[in-house]
């Protein structure tokens, strides 16, 4: 071998060397993501709960009657320890001689401040419906302890118009 392909085959192997050692010492990004699934009856997605929770909560939107529940799975007990409820048709102003209201569900990451003693989840839900043109943007309390015998709040924080409202 002569003196440049040695020198090409070094600069190549300390090169390689040192690739793997800054992309093995550089800290990785975390992945993180929520999903959520839907028909014309229900909607479903996950929310976090907290930046370092082993479950999400999650919640399920009845299309037919407008109401919102939701679980947290505590990884502890193994079970849901924790429930929400909210009736959204209310927020949305749903009329009830609509036949049947159009509703999408999705959720993400949000740091939300404390109100009130209960910190937040680090999660919010966004809920649109198509014959009012709403989005309202939701945020629920963070489970602590063992569990609660009453449902948790939900709380509308937000809404925007995405287009003029429909029906009656």
């Amino acid at each position: 071998m002569n003196q440049s392909t040695r020198s090409t085959v070094l600069t190549l192997v300390v090169g390689c060397v040192l690739g793997a050692g800054i992309t093995f010492l550089t800290p990785q990004q975390e992945l993180k993501a929520t999903s959520a699934h839907g028909n014309d009856k229900f909607s479903m997605c996950t929310v976090p709960i907290t930046t370092l929770a082993e479950t999400d909560a999650i919640f399920v939107l009845d299309h037919l009657t407008g109401v919102l529940r939701g679980g947290y799975l505590n990884s502890t007990t193994g079970g849901f320890s924790h429930g929400y409820a909210r009736n959204v048709a209310l927020d949305f102003a749903v009329n009830p001689a609509t036949p049947e209201p159009k509703y999408v569900i999705v959720s993400g990451p949000a740091q939300m401040r404390a109100s009130g003693g209960t910190p937040p989840a680090n999660g919010l839900l966004y809920i649109g419906e198509l014959t009012s043109g709403k989005v309202i943007a939701y945020s629920f309390a963070r489970p602590s302890g063992r569990g609660a015998a009453a449902m948790l709040e939900v709380r509308p924080i937000d809404a925007f118009l995405f287009r003029e409202a429909v029906g009656g």
